[in-house]
């Protein structure tokens, strides 16, 4: 695994929880989860959702399906299942957690941020794996590649929303049988990073749902003056780089 890179001006936050804190989020993390149920097609669903979140915020080390699976002694093919076949939607949870933000770190004059991430792949066969840039390495490299939002406040900061970025060429002709492999929908087209983060903002203030002044974003963004433009227009003041 890569090790992360972390800039010397945002560390780590320190964590200095004592065991009987520890034990008082399990009860959290379960009202939490229960904040979705409604969110969910079916009620088992929920508790499905609860299990993938105890994996992924244990101390263990590998966040795929089996090995967290196997450490919590939940049955795998269950929760794969879960992941890749049971039908729900995407789009009611993540404006369920953006209204959750909202009532815990909302403020008027916050800030969304805009940023990419790379996940390093081995292979050729997850959607719209590619060899380009991967931040996590610091270079080009097999991987795909997501554009985010995040947020922040004096009350803390997240992430609100997130879109996996497609290469040009993965819509080409050649690429049309692995695009069914992986279930690519047949409307999805070719967006530049700057278009998907305009799309992404626009959702965000469209549905209101949470408060915003500034947006921020390095020059991949600041260099596009449609980009700025677009921000402006939806009524945010930006602060980006530009090369």
């Amino acid at each position: 695994m890569p090790t992360p890179i972390v800039a010397a001006t945002c560390p780590v936050p320190q964590c200095n929880l004592a065991p009987r804190d520890v034990e008082g989020l399990v009860a959290d993390l379960a009202t939490y989860v229960d904040a979705f149920g409604p969110d969910f097609s079916r009620k088992d669903q929920t508790a499905w959702a609860h299990r993938y979140l105890q994996g992924l915020v244990s101390a263990h080390p590998r966040k795929s399906i089996e090995p967290m699976a196997l450490v919590h002694g939940f049955p795998i093919r269950s929760m794969q299942a879960f992941i890749g076949e049971s039908p729900w939607r995407t789009a009611p949870l993540v404006q369920r957690h953006q209204q959750l933000v909202a009532q815990t770190l909302g403020e008027d004059d916050a800030v969304i941020l805009v940023d990419e991430s790379g996940m390093p792949k081995q292979g050729q066969h997850s959607a719209a794996v590619a060899h380009q840039y991967c931040g996590a390495l610091g270079k080009l490299a097999n991987c795909q590649v997501g554009v985010y939002l995040g947020y922040a406040s004096r009350k803390g900061y997240t992430l609100l929303a997130g879109q996996l970025f497609v290469p040009e060429g993965w819509f080409a002709d050649d690429h049309a049988t692995v695009r069914d492999e992986v279930g690519m929908p047949d409307n999805v087209t070719f967006k530049t990073k700057p278009e998907l983060a305009v799309d992404l903002v626009r959702e965000v203030l469209t549905h209101k749902a949470v408060p915003a002044r500034w947006l921020a974003a390095d020059a991949l963004y600041g260099d596009s003056p449609a980009f700025r433009d677009a921000i402006a227009d939806v009524g945010l003041w930006y602060f980006t780089e530009v090369a």
